[in-house]
C-alpha cells in the first residue's frame, strides 16, 4: 500500500502539537497530519496539569514564550477559562535573593510584577497570616490560571478546518528518512473502528510506549516530522537515532476542602515550601514536586499519605485556618523534564526534516500558543520571526555549561 503523503506530520497531539498544527494551518495551506496513540489524552500532560501561567522566569526566552501565551489567553478570555488574577509567589531569604537578582530584568522587559512586603502579602490575601518566615513576595497581575483542555480543543478545531488529519490510537514504531521524505510507521489501535480502552492506553504508556498487541501496522510519508511527544519524546527520539537526556518525572495534585477559606479572589499561590495552590470549583488545588521523585512512568497517585505528607503541612503552618482540611481526590501526571528544566525547541538534522518540541519541565501549557507560533515560523520560514527561541536548542546540552537555561523557578 502507498503510504499517505503529507507535508508535516507531528506526533503527539496535546497543547504543544495542537498549538503547532493550528500555527501551521493557520499561516500556509498545507497538509498536516497530527497523530497521538490517545486524542482523548487521558494521561497527558496537557490534561493532567494546574493550568498556571505566568511570566516570571530566570531567561528571557522563557518570559517571552509565556507572554506570548498570556497575551493570547487574554484575548478571549472566556473562551480558554482565563481568569486573570495574578500570581502570588512568597519566597524566603534565600529565594529573595535570587528574585531580587532577577528583579532587573523583570523591569528591563516592563513585566507587571510588583514587589511585596510580608505585612502587603497578609494584607493582599488575609488567610496568609503566618509571615515570619516570608522574606518578600511578587504579585504578577497579567497572570492566572486556565483550563489547558480548553485552549487545546481550540487549537484542533481551528486545524481540522483547515487541512490538518487527525490519526488516532497510533503508536508508532519506526521513523525513517527516505529520499523522498520520512516515513513513518505506526501500528494502528484503532483498526476496524475500535478504539482501545483506557486500561490498554494506560498498559502502553504507563510501559513507556511499549504494545504487546499484534495490530496493523500503516505508514505514511512526510517531508518533515515533528517530535512533540512529551513524556515519551525521548522514546520517540530514538527512533530516528536523537538520544536525550530528558526524563519523564511524575508529579502529584491534590484537591481538598478547606472550611473557612475561600480563594476565589486569588490566582496562583506559590508557598516558601513550594506547595503551589489556588482555588477550583468549590474546593482548592495543590501540587507539589516531590525531592528526588524517581524518574519513570508512574501514574499512581498516592492519596492522603501525600495529601497528609506534603500539602497539609505548608498550608496549616501559612493559614491558621488551613489547620482542618478534607482531602477528596487526586491525581499524578507527568513532566518531561530536561538537564536544565526548560525546553527543547529547534531543528535536529542538517537537512531541517526533524523538528522537536518537547521536555518543557512543567511549563509547557503556558508556553503553548507561543512555542507553537516560534516553530511554525522556524518550519516555514528557516528562522524565527516573532521571537528567538534558539536558545532552547538540543545541541546546547553537548554545547557545555555556559549554554544551558537552567530555570530555578519551575514548581
Amino acid at each position: 500500500m502507498t503510504p499517505q503523503k503529507f507535508d508535516i506530520a507531528i506526533i503527539g497531539a496535546g497543547l504543544i502539537g495542537s498549538s503547532l498544527a493550528y500555527h501551521l494551518t493557520n499561516r500556509r495551506s498545507m497538509s498536516v497530519a497530527l497523530l497521538d496513540i490517545d486524542f482523548e489524552g487521558k494521561y497527558s500532560s496537557s490534561e493532567l496539569n494546574a493550568g498556571g501561567a505566568r511570566v516570571e522566569w530566570f531567561h528571557r526566552v522563557n518570559i517571552e514564550l509565556s507572554q506570548l501565551t498570556l497575551d493570547f489567553l487574554a484575548s478571549q478570555p472566556d473562551q480558554f477559562g482565563f481568569r486573570q488574577k495574578g500570581y502570588l509567589w512568597l519566597y524566603d531569604k534565600n529565594k529573595w535573593k535570587t528574585y531580587q537578582r532577577l528583579a532587573p530584568l523583570f523591569k528591563s522587559l516592563e513585566l507587571p510584577i510588583e514587589e511585596l512586603s510580608p505585612q502587603e502579602v497578609h494584607k493582599r490575601v488575609p488567610y496568609i497570616d503566618e509571615i515570619s518566615d516570608i522574606a518578600g513576595a511578587s504579585f504578577g497581575a497579567r497572570d492566572g490560571i486556565f483550563n489547558p483542555n480548553l485552549l487545546k480543543q481550540f487549537f484542533r478545531t481551528q486545524a481540522k478546518q483547515k487541512d490538518c488529519t487527525f490519526i488516532d490510537g497510533a503508536y508508532v514504531k519506526a521513523i525513517e528518512k527516505q529520499s523522498d521524505g520520512v516515513q513513518i510507521t505506526y501500528e494502528d489501535l484503532c483498526a476496524d473502528s475500535k478504539r482501545p480502552n483506557d486500561k490498554e492506553v494506560f498498559d502502553i504508556l504507563s510501559a513507556g510506549m511499549a504494545s504487546t498487541q499484534d495490530l496493523p501496522q500503516k505508514k505514511i510519508l512526510a517531508s518533515r516530522v515533528v517530535n512533540a511527544a512529551g513524556a515519551w519524546a525521548s522514546k520517540i527520539a530514538k527512533l530516528y537515532g536523537h538520544t536525550l537526556d530528558c526524563k519523564p518525572v511524575r508529579r502529584q495534585v491534590s484537591i481538598f476542602d478547606c472550611k473557612g477559606v475561600d480563594l476565589s479572589s486569588c490566582g496562583m499561590i506559590v508557598d516558601t515550601s513550594g506547595v503551589y495552590f489556588h482555588a477550583e470549583a468549590e474546593h482548592i488545588l495543590a501540587g507539589f514536586a516531590t525531592p528526588n521523585e524517581p524518574s519513570g512512568y508512574n501514574f499512581t497517585y498516592e492519596g492522603d499519605r501525600f495529601f497528609e505528607e506534603h500539602i497539609w503541612p505548608p498550608l496549616a503552618h501559612r493559614m491558621s485556618k488551613a489547620q482542618a482540611l478534607k482531602h477528596i481526590t487526586g491525581w499524578a501526571g507527568l513532566y518531561e523534564v530536561s538537564p536544565d528544566h526548560s525546553a527543547v525547541v529547534g531543528c535536529v538534522d542538517s537537512n531541517a526534516q526533524i523538528y522537536e518540541a518537547h521536555s518543557f519541565s512543567g511549563h509547557g501549557a503556558m508556553q503553548s500558543y507561543g512555542v507553537g507560533l516560534a516553530l511554525a515560523e522556524l518550519i516555514l520560514d528557516g528562522k524565527f520571526q516573532t521571537i528567538d527561541v534558539s536558545a532552547l536548542h538540543p545541541r546546547r546540552f553537548q554545547e557545555g555549561l555556559s549554554k544551558l537555561l537552567y530555570e530555578d523557578f519551575h514548581i
